[in-house]
């Protein structure tokens, strides 16, 4: 037996919100309602149209179709490419020749310091 079988329960359930709400609010809470249902089942309803034209869509695509987007290239990107190979063009450079042989130094006598003329002496003790 379930609650809306028969009529009295019907009755009674109404009664209670007629109480509860009263019976201004009632006619508003419907109307809102009804509303809500028809908003609701306009969405549902193109929900359903593009779930069914999905596929007619999707029968027509085929990979030969798209093409690969290609990039903008700004003249800005290109200045930069440019740099960037240059610097890679010295490093490898600078690379070779810390692996290419270095010949030893020449011994040579260490240099002395010439001495400062006579203005450019400081008058700190020794």
């Amino acid at each position: 037996m379930g609650l809306f079988d028969s009529p009295t329960h019907l009755l009674i359930i109404l009664v209670v919100l007629v109480v509860l709400f009263g019976s201004t609010k009632l006619p508003k809470a419907a109307k809102s309602m009804g509303e809500a249902m028809r908003i609701f089942k306009k969405e549902s309803a193109k929900f359903h149209e593009e779930d069914s034209s999905a596929p007619q869509q999707a029968e027509a695509w085929t990979p030969q179709q798209v093409a690969a987007p290609q990039p903008q290239v700004t003249p800005q990107q290109t200045a930069h490419e440019q740099q960037m190979a240059a610097l890679q063009q010295q490093m490898d450079a600078l690379k070779q020749q810390q692996t290419a042989p270095q010949p030893p130094p020449a011994a040579q006598p260490p240099a002395t310091p010439a001495p400062l003329p006579e203005t450019q002496r400081t008058n700190q003790p020794n």
